[in-house]
Formats: C-alpha cells, structure tokens, sequence
C-alpha cells in the first residue's frame, strides 16, 4: 500500500514538474534595450529644456495660424504635436544591419495630416533603405509563380497622432 502512495506521490509530482515547465510563462515586465549611455547621453537633456521647446513649437504654430488666412494651416498641414511609435517598430529600425540612429523625417498624407516617417541611419548619416520587417512568405502552388514584390524597402509610419491619442506630461 505504502509503495503505491509512494507511486501515486512521485507520479504527480513529475506532472507538475512537466506541466510548469511546458507551459509558458507570459513576463509583463519589459527588459532593458542595451545602450552605450555616454553615447545616450549626448542627447538628453532637462524635462525643463523639453517643455520649454514643445511650448515655443506649440506657440509658434498658434502664432503662424493667427497670420494666415481662414484655417490654411490645419487644413493644409494638420500637424500633430507628436507622435507615439510602439517599442517593436523602434526595435526595427535599430535591428536594420548596419543602423546607427534613427532619422525622423516630416510627410504629409492625403488627409493634409503631417506624418512622422522613420527611417535607419547608418553610422555616416546615410538613411538606410532596406526591409525593416519580412512579410510570411506566400504560399508556393504548383504551376503558379510566386508574386514578387518591386520593392522591398521600408519605413515606419503609422504612429499614433498626440492629439487626439496622447497623456502628454511635457
């Protein structure tokens, strides 16, 4: 009878033992994005500094307003006070071989809204065109071919405009 626990004991344990290790755990915590922080730090500066040059853009952009005609500005460059991109698509920029920084150019879509295009650069500044992140590949069919995309180069676009999808605390 004794062995049979025994048994019954050892064999539950090796389930739990198997089952929590099958099973993935989800970490909510974010880990660290390794950084050279002198190289960092050649960018930072004070909240203070922030709010003072977010407030002289938002004030120059009033004052521009005021001086033209109608509502020109918002109806021809909507522009947004920022822009929120999620931590994948940076990632992906960083990752394209050979990126040293990330450039941030202005574009303007078919709605006159002002778009936040982001684009790899390479250690001599050089924008670097080239697939940021690959697609699942088609399905191969017999006697069909494949589709082939032209172009394969990509940006990151596509961020959430501030306002209306921002907690601004600048």
């Amino acid at each position: 009878m004794e062995h049979r626990n025994f048994l019954r004991f050892f064999s539950a344990a090796v389930l739990i033992a198997a089952l929590t290790k099958c099973t993935p755990h989800h970490d909510d915590q974010q880990r660290d994005i390794p950084l050279d922080k002198v190289k960092a730090l050649e960018h930072v500066i004070p909240i203070d500094e922030a709010r003072r040059l977010r407030q002289g853009f938002l004030t120059g952009r009033k004052e521009l307003q005021s001086k033209l005609p109608g509502n020109y500005l918002d109806s021809a460059f909507n522009i947004p006070e920022g822009e929120t991109f999620n931590r994948h698509a940076i990632a992906a920029i960083l990752n394209a071989k050979g990126a040293q920084g990330l450039r941030i150019y202005m574009g303007k879509d078919e709605k006159g809204q002002v778009r936040m295009i982001l684009l790899p650069v390479d250690s001599s500044g050089t924008d670097i065109l080239t697939t940021l992140v690959s697609r699942d590949k088609a399905a191969i069919i017999p006697g069909i071919q494949p589709a082939r995309a032209a172009n394969l180069e990509q940006a990151m676009e596509s961020g959430q405009r501030c306002p209306p999808l921002c907690k601004a605390k600048l």
